[in-house]
């Protein structure tokens, strides 16, 4: 069996985040061949996740990518077993490099993600890449679900990862004209509105959107919880369509108090903004992402 050296071993543990114990066993059983050293740990990483992989994953990290003129964004969602994996580095490089690698190859789902060729080793697949992190943490560990928004027209694209990295909002915002010479000022307005949607949880950007079952479904529980009032139906009805409005008010991201003043709705908030920057601007869309949610 051939001398391992220091230095072999931490190229291994570099490549693949593995422990240095693991990679000095690796090495060893391969005579010191790296290739084959790194094919065994990614082997025990898959190994690993097929043993575990009924174990509940309730845990998880959120993390994001956006290029550099804000035209293309992806957020991500990991799952895992345990918090305290979920806040390695490890993890975190491995959603953010998933982001990344969305971003440049445009994935439709995570079955066909995992089988791309990963964008900054195209040696390896993404599901190796997985397996690679779960040698490392050993735990269940999955994506869960991502999205990818492309700015069409004028406008961009800005993200807001909450502290803890458990819940995350990505908005698309849609502008009469090139927004570049306001790039700053419109990053700041998306993230704002970020924000409000991590805090807020709307269902829709405008009234028009919401499904009107989920319309009906509230009216209808406020039919059955005043029946018993005794009240006119006059005065019911007058009640009702007052429930309604505070369930806009709640569900529709455009009807809600800003978070940051109060005294002005988001739709205030936006049109004020992009007045000051001769700008017409839209909320095009909207994604938030939960942990567990």
């Amino acid at each position: 069996m051939s001398t391992i050296s220091m230095e072999l071993v931490k190229k291994l543990r570099d490549r693949t985040q593995v422990g240095m114990m693991d990679c000095k066993k690796a090495l060893e059983q391969t005579n010191g061949d790296f290739d084959q050293a790194v094919e065994i740990l990614r082997k025990k990483g898959a190994a690993v996740a097929a043993k575990r992989a009924d174990n509940v994953t309730n845990h998880g990290r959120i993390e994001s990518f956006i290029n550099a003129d804000s035209t293309v964004g992806v957020l991500v969602e990991s799952a895992c077993e345990t918090d305290f994996s979920a806040n390695t580095q490890a993890m975190k490089d491995f959603v953010v490099g998933v982001a990344e690698h969305i971003a440049t190859k445009n994935s439709p789902s995570v079955e066909t993600l995992l089988k791309e060729s990963f964008s900054k080793n195209p040696a390896i697949s993404v599901q190796h890449y997985l397996d690679e992190l779960v040698a490392k943490i050993c735990e269940s560990t999955k994506v869960n679900r991502f999205v990818r928004f492309d700015v069409t027209g004028h406008g961009l694209i800005n993200v807001y990862i909450h502290p803890g990295s458990t819940v995350g909002v990505m908005v698309e915002l849609a502008t009469d004209k090139a927004p570049q010479p306001h790039l700053e000022a419109l990053r700041t307005l998306a993230k704002d509105i970020c924000m409000q949607i991590a805090v807020t949880n709307p269902l829709c950007v405008l009234s028009n959107d919401l499904d009107p079952k989920a319309v009906e479904k509230e009216r209808a529980l406020a039919q059955e919880q005043l029946q018993p009032s005794g009240k006119p139906a006059a005065v019911i009805e007058k009640i009702i369509q007052g429930k309604l409005e505070k369930f806009y008010q709640d569900a529709c991201l455009m009807n809600q108090p800003f978070i940051k003043n109060d005294k002005i709705t988001v739709k205030q908030y936006i049109a004020d903004t992009a007045k000051s920057m001769g700008l017409v601007v839209t909320v095009k869309q909207f994604k938030r992402f939960a942990i567990g949610r």
